[in-house]
């Protein structure tokens, strides 16, 4: 379905910041399959990548802030009120859910084991809620959204707004992600 929207759609680039934001997980779930609570010499690496991956996911934040004050607001003006309200009460979780990843990985504490169990419930929390509502997005709101706004005209307005607030680090039209840490950009291949 989003396959034959046109590149730039606001609901396609939507989509396929999607599809960064899965791989991107799919990586942070197994890295934290690699923690052990064993070594933390042979830890230092994982916590270090998954902190990068976290990052990441972070400066996905463009990616809901274009759907929170574009999208949402446009279906909520045409009845549409319910699923933008609950997407909306999701992005609150999950931003916190990365934060919270993202600080629990700068270092080590003082208690390696539990650290570790804790990591990997986090994990799997982040991972699952986000994955879930990724597929809500997909699969109700966006075509929802399709079928609601049927006027090129409005989409050409959205797409302006959407342009203000800006993309992700990983705006899909350029491949290129960008490292909030020290500003500096590169290239990225495609998730396999």
């Amino acid at each position: 379905m989003f396959e034959e929207l046109n590149d730039g759609h606001v609901i396609k680039t939507m989509f396929t910041e999607h599809e960064h934001i899965l791989c991107i997980l799919n990586e942070i779930q197994d890295l934290g399959e690699q923690l052990s609570d064993k070594n933390k010499s042979e830890n230092k690496n994982l916590l270090q990548q998954i902190n990068q991956l976290s990052l990441q996911l972070i400066s996905a934040e463009p990616h809901h802030q274009r759907e929170e004050d574009v999208l949402f607001p446009t279906l909520e003006t045409r009845g549409i009120i319910g699923p933008p309200q609950v997407m909306k009460q999701e992005h609150g979780l999950i931003r916190n859910l990365k934060h919270q990843l993202k600080k629990e990985t700068v270092g080590f504490g003082n208690n390696w084991k539990g650290q570790v169990n804790s990591l990997s419930y986090l994990i799997i929390e982040l991972c699952d809620t986000l994955r879930q509502h990724i597929h809500k997005e997909n699969h109700i709101l966006y075509p929802m959204a399709i079928q609601a706004i049927t006027e090129d005209s409005q989409w050409d307005k959205m797409k302006i707004k959407c342009d203000e607030i800006g993309y992700c680090c990983f705006c899909p039209n350029d491949n290129q992600i960008i490292h909030p840490e020290n500003n500096s950009k590169s290239i990225v291949g495609k998730c396999e």
